[in-house]
């Protein structure tokens, strides 16, 4: 029997996650069978990240190590965004087949089987494959902490800022793929491309499944859940509105809704988020300041996004709303990050990742000026870190946490 080994992203997400999933079940239909080292084996698959300049030379460096140990007979096949966001980088480290998100399709020629990749519809991810990012395994770790208090102590809650790690008893569902937004820094576009639904149909059909076979928890997966529909002349209200009508004992979690289409869906989604089904979500707001908004094309009013997370989380049955904001951005200055920093205390959400500008080839802000040193950009990371760990871990208030912050950190640089 062949067999294959697959390198895992040190930034796995979801999306990634499931086109590795999907992949592993055509190789195992193929007749290969998975090994857990890569010498020896006929084939491997590096999956990869190219979101930002961190994640894109781990890839290089996944890269690299392949072609260390691989030998000549072994195929290499390279899966993720790294060829579609830098090609030019890609074709100057190496020859291997690249099979980008958009062209997963791809995998029928490449090996071929009795049955095409287009017919497997992947619904979990393994945990194992979060193994290269330790922030992802922490997180993992302290869930199961948390559940297995809860066996002996039923009175004990888990930490709403745990809602979003991924556990292995929640079936993935991909709803959408892609996303209608133009911002300044992303270049993920150019791996995954516009908006294309899930039909409701298929989406349906898939809880119904995971009902059948006795999950209670449904991730609904996508780069943008909150434009579901746009190019159906569907909704992700109307979505919903047909997932929570299907029976059984299950809830929904709902890994991004971006603040327009929060915003413009909020009448609609609001029953929904009423019914106590829907348990979480994430709101990328990006900055608390509108001019880098605005710099970064992200087409809302920051006010206007706070007052509609604000009102889900105090007038609905969400349990948790989660953030990502992103520091040192293009002329950001220590007022503009300060506005970010104040996102702690006007915004309930339960916990922000929290990233660093990082420029991209070909995207719009590398044009932008002036740039921010690595120096400062890492200062406002790990003060935007520790603040926010003060304030949501220990319970510290926003004017304590501050205080704490400015001791051991300083001046805003």
């Amino acid at each position: 029997m062949k067999t294959f080994w697959i390198m895992d992203s040190t930034h796995p997400c979801t999306e990634l996650l499931l086109d590795v999933s999907r992949i592993r079940e055509y190789l195992e239909g193929a007749g290969f069978s998975e090994i857990k080292q890569p010498r020896g084996a006929d084939l491997i698959v590096i999956a990869t990240c190219a979101y930002n300049q961190e994640h894109e030379q781990d890839a290089i460096d996944a890269i690299k190590k392949v072609r260390e140990i691989a030998s000549s007979d072994t195929k290499v096949i390279v899966t993720g965004c790294l060829s579609r966001i830098n090609p030019e980088l890609y074709s100057s480290i190496c020859s291997y087949d690249a099979l980008p998100p958009m062209e997963l399709e791809r995998m029928d020629q490449l090996i071929p089987s009795s049955h095409s990749i287009s017919e497997i519809v992947p619904n979990s991810v393994r945990m194992s494959d979060y193994a290269r990012n330790p922030l992802f395994m922490k997180g993992i770790t302290l869930k199961r902490f948390f559940r297995r208090m809860q066996l002996m102590f039923p009175g004990i809650s888990i930490p709403v800022w745990l809602d979003t790690v991924p556990m292995d008893d929640w079936f993935f569902i991909r709803g959408s793929t892609g996303c209608t937004g133009t911002c300044s820094y992303c270049a993920i576009k150019r791996a995954r491309g516009q908006a294309r639904s899930t039909s409701i149909e298929s989406v349906v059909s898939q809880v119904e499944q995971a009902v059948m076979n006795g999950y209670r928890e449904i991730s609904l997966a996508g780069d943008d859940m909150g434009c579901y529909g746009v190019d159906t002349g569907s909704s992700l209200a109307e979505l919903l509105n047909e997932i929570l009508r299907v029976s059984g004992d299950f809830t929904v979690n709902i890994r991004f809704i971006e603040p327009l289409w929060l915003l413009s869906g909020l009448p609609d989604l609001y029953p929904h988020f009423k019914s106590g089904r829907i348990t979480s979500f994430c709101v990328p707001l990006q900055s608390g300041s509108q001019k880098i908004l605005n710099s970064m094309n992200r087409k809302y009013d920051i006010r206007e996004a706070l007052a509609g997370i604000n009102y889900v989380l105090e007038k609905t049955a969400v349990r948790s709303i989660s953030s990502i904001v992103m520091v040192g951005f293009p002329s950001e200055t220590r007022d503009d990050f300060r506005l970010s920093m104040q996102l702690l205390d006007k915004c309930g959400a339960s916990l922000y990742q929290i990233l660093k500008y990082e420029g991209r080839p070909g995207t719009a802000s590398e044009a932008m000026e002036p740039k921010i040193s690595e120096v400062v950009k890492s200062d406002r990371q790990k003060r935007f870190a520790m603040k926010m760990k003060l304030m949501k871990f220990s319970g510290f208030s926003s004017g304590a946490a501050d205080f704490i912050v400015q001791r051991i950190m300083g001046e805003i640089q």
